[in-house]
């Protein structure tokens, strides 16, 4: 479905696509190459105002819902998916601060979220999808809490200044804190050196008693499942968004060969083979904004939208991958080539499959939600 955008809403669309044409896609093969995005593009997405766009005004945000926000995410991924996922993660963190944080910790860091990063950090070697083997403690002392442990794999993790950390607050309780990456005790740990969205920095971060006021404490004590579910939802339907930004890049580039190549005289695009493979890339590509802009739609209404919002980031990330494959095909030899960037489309969308929750842990999570309707 087209949305029908404002006049407003189609002003940012246009800016979106001008920054993306001509800031970020001429750097998409450099970016995956170089493992970082090029020198002055992070400030000049913040210059744009990108990092402040689902904010509230008086924040200084430009207040724009979740749908307009997937879309900005969608036509960045066009780009390079490491641009859209860095804002992914920026926007999922940030959401929760509006959700669920006391309106004193709200003024001290959304302002800042307009020119700094954020992040949320709650895997762990000892948990990922079953958070309940955590390592990562937060006891109480005085109006104070007082925080220890490591978080890894954190998408903009060694970029944010801001996390979001899950943290045991009892043996089986969990709970949510913002910390600030200049807290004493607070350090940077290992990057990883990830095969695909190798522009997103990936890191770990050290907590060693780190104190914060008892105000970073974001919903209630043990509500850390609540706010870390939201998270994923909210994740996921920006991931769906981005994940469809990715099949439109291979199909442009898989069109645009079919349309050059010449088998004898006619161009291969016309052959049956090569118009199944377009067909079905074009046809995953609009499963996949359906799905996710339908679970936008659900948020926007204040309707529940997880088992949605689990729909688009599991077929999307499944179907984005073989659809990639698919616009290799097309290209053949020069599809294998580094020349083009079909290969590392591939990892980008592969890289999804795990993210925020494995497809099979999606796939549980939809099963389940339909043996309960």
């Amino acid at each position: 479905m087209e949305l029908n955008w404002t006049p407003q809403q189609n002003m940012l669309l246009r800016m979106v696509g001008e920054f993306t044409n001509q800031e970020v896609a001429p750097y998409d093969m450099q970016i995956h190459a170089d493992g970082h995005y090029p020198e002055g593009l992070l400030d000049k997405m913040i210059g744009t105002g990108f990092l402040g766009l689902m904010l509230p005004r008086q924040y200084g945000g430009a207040d724009f819902d979740p749908e307009i926000t997937a879309e900005v995410v969608r036509r960045m991924a066009q780009g390079n998916a490491s641009a859209a996922v860095t804002l992914e993660g920026h926007y999922k963190t940030v959401e929760q601060i509006i959700k669920f944080g006391a309106q004193s910790l709200q003024d001290k860091y959304l302002p800042t979220a307009t020119s700094h990063i954020f992040a949320f950090g709650m895997t762990e070697s000892s948990g990922g999808s079953n958070p309940m083997g955590i390592q990562t403690t937060a006891r109480k002392v005085g109006n104070h809490w007082v925080i220890s442990g490591n978080k890894i794999m954190i998408t903009n993790g060694g970029l944010a200044t801001v996390y979001c950390v899950l943290a045991k607050t009892a043996p089986d309780e969990l709970s949510v804190f913002v910390v600030d990456s200049s807290m004493p005790g607070f350090s940077f740990g290992k990057q990883e050196d990830f095969i695909g969205l190798r522009g997103v920095p990936v890191g770990e971060i050290v907590l060693d008693e780190v104190t914060v006021p008892a105000d970073h404490l974001l919903s209630q004590q043990g509500d850390g499942m609540l706010v870390g579910d939201s998270a994923h939802d909210d994740a996921r339907i920006l991931m769906g968004a981005a994940l469809t930004g990715i099949m439109e890049h291979a199909l442009d580039v898989a069109t645009d060969y079919a349309n050059e190549r010449k088998a004898i005289d006619v161009p291969i695009g016309h052959l049956q083979s090569i118009e199944r493979k377009l067909a079905d890339i074009a046809i995953g590509k609009e499963t996949t904004k359906l799905l996710y802009q339908r679970a936008a739609a659900l948020k926007v209404a204040g309707q529940s939208y997880s088992e949605e919002a689990a729909m688009a980031k599991a077929y999307g990330s499944r179907t984005a991958v073989s659809a990639c494959d698919d616009a290799l095909q097309v290209l053949a030899g020069y599809g294998y080539s580094r020349e083009y960037p079909l290969a590392h489309l591939i990892l980008d969308a592969r890289a999804m499959e795990i993210a925020e929750g494995t497809v099979e842990k999606m796939r549980s999570a939809i099963a389940q939600s339909e043996l309960n309707k």
